[in-house]
């Protein structure tokens, strides 16, 4: 059989093409090197954003399978500084990886698409107007046009001859998911800060931060940073992670931090890639694969089911006009939905906030000091508004002098939570 498109990996981004791609009434196969129930290290929160991302595919079911909500975050700056924030209508959802992609893949099936655990692609060629895929127990697999969602992994894309990414243009994140008495502790949050918030703590890296997310029965907790900072760590990996962990105890976040012990990490990537269409492969990348996580947080499950949408809704249009050119358009589609977000204010922002211990201390003081700063930096972790990087960046170039006078001052604690 010659499917009308062939996804490789079934994460968010893969699974979600394969939703959007079936329910416009494509033939779809998905193809899983690993099977349902397959974990990724991720924080796993589910913003504001990807939630209706998730409804615009016809997926809001997975919420069957979310663990937690938290009505907003705690930011610990450097100095032990602690802001805090909720906005009443926002929240995440928390959720772990494994349960969340599992779900996303029994939505695909439901919808019609073939799904094909265990199999993993080692070779994409094009034969003619089809594309032919083939796993290494060699078996092989025709559709006239596929989409590689193969997280930041390199080598499917390379080989089909998409740029090499550059290690500069990567992060790496580690830590772990760990069984704990969740429910007592967030008694414990709420009596705190009356709500059950994100941990957010920085100082302990130049370029990123520490945190703690909670789930049902599991504390996620970990902490990222750029590849080429973590390269140079070595064992500074378990140091750094000792430090949150002791910033944690010592602040009342973890009342027991025995649990938490490093077994996992992930790259992740830190810019998109410089062409994520190839018209003569019939292929797009989308997700981890096609680089679009939000620079500045490390967020990237909102850009994955959104490419996906997106690359479903470019595939229906090249077969229905029988042109693969018209695969060109999906980069304009990507871009116009959040590109300029992610990739001009995201980075902006990004070297703002993280180009040296410095400057971290006094933009995340600036914002302190400052309601309507805090507001939408608070949105932007939220993902609640498409253009909340824009907006937040805009605000600190107009107001940054006033902002820097503030933070020369800056207070021990600021709570700005509205939820009454």
């Amino acid at each position: 059989m010659i499917y009308d498109l062939a996804v490789v990996g079934a994460g968010p981004a893969g699974s979600s093409t394969a939703i959007a791609a079936a329910k416009a009434g494509l033939s779809v196969l998905l193809l899983e090197k690993k099977n349902v129930g397959r974990d990724k290290y991720c924080g796993g929160g589910i913003t504001v954003l990807a939630r209706k991302y998730l409804k615009d595919i016809g997926a809001s079911e997975v919420e069957e399978v979310f663990e937690r909500f938290s009505e907003g975050h705690v930011l610990i700056l450097p100095g032990e500084k602690i802001l805090i924030d909720a906005i009443k209508g926002h929240g995440y959802y928390l959720v772990r990886r494994s349960r969340f992609d599992g779900k996303l893949m029994e939505i695909a099936q439901s919808f019609g698409a073939q799904f094909k655990p265990e199999t993993e692609v080692n070779r994409i060629n094009v034969e003619g107007d089809k594309v032919v895929i083939s796993d290494r127990k060699g078996e092989k697999y025709e559709a006239k046009y596929v989409v590689v969602a193969t997280g930041a992994d390199d080598r499917i894309p390379v080989s089909m001859g998409f740029p090499k990414r550059e290690k500069e243009g990567l992060g790496h994140c580690w830590g772990t998911e760990a069984p704990y008495d969740v429910d007592t502790q967030i008694k414990k949050w709420r009596s705190e800060y009356g709500f059950t918030p994100l941990f957010f703590i920085f100082g302990i890296l130049t370029y990123g931060y520490f945190w703690i997310f909670p789930k049902a029965g599991h504390m996620n907790v970990g902490m990222g940073t750029t590849l080429e900072e973590s390269a140079k760590y070595g064992e500074l990996h378990l140091k750094g992670y000792a430090k949150g962990l002791e910033a944690a105890k010592k602040l009342g976040i973890l009342d027991n931090t025995k649990p938490f012990k490093v077994n996992m990490s992930w790259i992740i990537p830190g810019r998109p890639r410089e062409k994520t269409y190839s018209a003569k492969k019939r292929a797009l990348l989308v997700g981890d694969a096609a680089g679009f996580v939000y620079p500045l947080t490390g967020e990237g499950i909102s850009g994955s089911i959104c490419s996906g949408m997106l690359a479903a809704q470019t595939v229906k249009k090249a077969l229905d006009s029988e042109d693969p050119g018209r695969l060109a358009e999906y980069e304009k589609l990507w871009w116009n939905e959040f590109g300029e977000e992610m990739f001009v204010y995201g980075v902006k922002l990004t070297q703002l906030m993280y180009s040296s211990p410095l400057a971290q201390k006094m933009g995340l003081y600036s914002i302190m000091n400052d309601e309507k700063a805090t507001k939408l930096l608070s949105t932007l972790l939220y993902r609640a508004d498409k253009r909340a990087g824009e907006k937040l960046y805009k605000y600190i170039v107009r107001q940054m002098p006033l902002m820097i006078l503030k933070a020369l001052k800056p207070a021990k604690r600021r709570n700005y939570s509205n939820l009454s």
